[in-house]
């Protein structure tokens, strides 16, 4: 019984087990579906809006150094402002708006004084944080690099006080600049502007005369270069976030082109354009003005139109012949081709001097008529060539050619002929064959036209415009004129020197130091550089430095007596001598002329031993008869500034212009 009971137990707990097996394969092959977990969606917060300030504009320019007469255009000039470091900085005189007052740049600057008077030496201590935007130190060797580039390079603006500098000295890792000049220099605060990435620019293709015609690559200030797209005349500066100071209120900067005056009034209206620089008139002026909550003004930029006589060439070496090629032009329409519109000439008339700077007046002689042009012309011996005279019909009564008696007649009539028409003519002498005929009306000496080529920087299309002009006023005397655009380096050192080039048209820098602009361009140019061995003495006569230039066609030499000496070591001489021979081949005096009876005068304006404003306006007689150069405007610009940016002025300091304080600028509308 016991037995059954057990068997019956086992049989029943196997029927268990197989059922329980059935029941854990059924839930296998056929399992409930999973349990889905869904994790919690965040939505990311937005960007925040960057703060961009639209700057209407008419052009990039040439390039972007600052240093250059070739880059001179107010893009350039802002952005130099806004991404170059500077020791100093030129801000309106709150007494005077219409003088400059240069203030020390402390977000460079730990400190600048002058630590001795002989030799005139000059100490700045750079804060230790100042780098550029690559991480490199802004170092004594920036200031070095300026320095030599300044005394070495063509086509620069107004070297004269960067020639008076002896040497740069480095201390403190490169934080400490000593600077010993030879000379005293009042204007010694307008030294390193703009201080260029010496690391970078010396070792970029083309360096310092093209290497930065395209961009900066790299930023000393409170904006960087993002982009600059010349099809669309676009310039695009950002923050820089590794400025070291006080940071810019605007992230962006976009300096673009907006077009006709309807185009630039429509676009601040839509707020498209917060702030605008163009060079419209009293048009767009007015236009701007009727819109609710925009101010405008106009602002004079730092750069005057000039056109200048080279005196090296044959053709311009007598005074006689510069007048009266100067008397032929109109600089009223000159100025009127550069701004296509009178009501926007702001004429220059005097020289050196810009109608922005204080004391300026008008001292232009007055233009002769186009008669007593010719008429000096003439008295050198450029005389217009006649009509040709029409052959004489052969006489069918006259003997065969071949016989003694005809040789004998051709040979009287021929010399008759040549000896009548000499004194009136201005063709070649009879007998020269091979000389071709000159049109009528051609102005020649000896059989030679008068010839003369205008030379512009390439890229420059308002300098084009004037010469082509010029050119046009000067064909029209008969003058052989044409125009060549060369590369800016070409055209400021090998063209001028060589003669290749009879005159320039360019813009000058304006709102600077008059003495340091005066003996600049018009300073007497050195012959060559004297070899010189290391310890003999050198002569230091500002500007100069080497005996002056002999009498030579088209120029005039001033001969300083007893200039002061100083002994210099061997890399001294070096540097001084390649610096003295850059005058010649980089002439800072574009024409090449030069008065000994001003130089001394001039000398002293810019040591400080005579008021430079005095100099200069009792130097515009002997300047202007000097016959060189024609100054004919200066740039302007119509400024404005909307309800939707805030901290702009619209009287800035002309050296600087509008933006060079946009680091303070705000949006005030989203």
């Amino acid at each position: 019984m016991s037995r059954t009971r057990a068997r019956r137990r086992l049989i029943g707990a196997t029927a268990g087990l197989a059922v329980a097996a059935l029941v854990l394969t059924g839930c296998t092959a056929d399992p409930p579906p999973p349990i889905e977990q869904t994790e919690p969606t965040t939505t990311p917060a937005p960007a925040p809006k960057r703060s961009t300030v639209v700057v209407a504009i008419d052009e990039v320019g040439s390039g972007f150094n600052p240093h250059l007469l070739a880059d001179q255009s107010p893009v350039a000039n802002a952005v130099a402002e806004l991404v170059l470091p500077s020791a100093f900085r030129a801000v309106p005189d709150p007494e005077n708006p219409a003088s400059t007052l240069w203030v020390p740049d402390d977000s460079l600057l730990l400190s600048v004084e002058v630590t001795d008077e002989a030799p005139f030496t000059i100490t700045y201590r750079l804060r230790d944080e100042a780098q550029w935007s690559d991480g490199a130190p802004i170092a004594a060797e920036d200031f070095r690099y300026l320095w030599r580039q300044m005394i070495t390079q063509p086509g620069v603006v107004d070297p004269a006080g960067y020639r008076l500098i002896d040497d740069i000295r480095s201390s403190g890792g490169g934080k400490t600049v000593t600077v010993t000049l030879r000379e005293p220099y009042p204007a010694w605060r307008e030294l390193f502007t703009n201080l260029l990435p010496a690391h970078l620019v010396k070792d970029t293709p083309g360096g310092f005369s093209t290497g930065l015609s395209e961009t900066i690559p790299v930023s000393g200030a409170r904006f960087h270069v993002d982009n600059v797209d010349r099809g669309r005349a676009e310039v695009l500066l950002e923050r820089n976030d590794r400025f070291w100071g006080t940071p810019a209120g605007p992230d962006e900067l976009l300096m673009r082109r907006a077009g006709t005056d309807a185009q630039v009034t429509e676009s601040v209206r839509s707020d498209d354009a917060q702030v605008v620089q163009s060079a419209g008139g009293v048009a767009l002026e007015a236009q701007l003005a009727a819109v609710p909550g925009v101010r405008t003004g106009v602002q004079l930029q730092p750069r005057t139109l000039e056109l200048t006589l080279n005196t090296r060439t044959a053709e311009l070496a007598d005074p006689g012949v510069r007048r009266g090629v100067l008397d032929l032009l109109d600089p009223e329409l000159l100025g009127l081709v550069a701004t296509a519109n009178s009501t926007e000439v702001v004429r220059a008339r005097a020289q050196v001097l810009a109608p922005s700077d204080p004391g300026y007046t008008d001292t232009m002689p007055p233009r002769l008529p186009r008669e007593q042009a010719l008429d000096r012309l003439a008295a050198a011996g450029y005389l217009p060539v006649p009509p040709a005279v029409p052959p004489v019909p052969a006489d069918p009564d006259a003997p065969n050619p071949g016989t003694p008696e005809t040789e004998g007649s051709e040979t009287e009539t021929s010399e008759t002929t040549s000896e009548t028409a000499a004194p009136t003519s201005a063709t070649p002498e009879q007998g020269t064959t091979n000389a071709p005929a000159l049109p009528e009306g051609t102005l020649a000496r000896a059989g030679v036209p008068l010839t003369l080529v205008v030379g512009v920087p390439e890229g420059d299309e308002t300098a084009r415009a004037v010469a082509r002009t010029a050119v046009d006023l000067w064909r029209g005397a008969g003058i052989d004129a044409s125009v060549d655009e060369l590369p800016p380096d070409e055209l400021y050192g090998e063209a001028l020197v060589e003669g290749s080039v009879h005159a320039v048209v360019g813009w000058m820098r304006a709102g600077g130091d008059p003495a340091t602009a005066a003996l600049s361009r018009f300073g007497c140019v050195p012959v060559a550089a004297t070899p010189t061995a290391a310890g003999e003495a050198l002569p230091t006569t500002p500007g100069s430095d080497l005996p002056a230039q002999p009498d030579a066609p088209g120029t005039t030499a001033a001969r300083p007596s007893d200039p002061a000496t100083t002994t210099l070591d061997e890399d001294d001489v070096e540097e001084r001598e390649d610096a003295l021979a850059a005058q010649l081949e980089a002439p800072s005096n574009l024409s090449g002329a030069c008065d000994p009876g001003l130089e001394p005068d001039l000398l002293a304006a810019l040591n400080g031993a005579t008021d430079p404003a005095k100099v200069v306006a009792d130097a515009q007689t002997g300047l202007w008869d000097l016959a060189v150069n024609l100054p004919i405007l200066q740039d302007r610009a119509v400024v404005a500034a909307g309800p939707g940016v805030e901290n702009v002025s619209l009287t800035a300091a002309v050296a600087t212009g509008i933006l060079g304080d946009a680091h303070l600028w705000g949006r005030t509308t989203p």
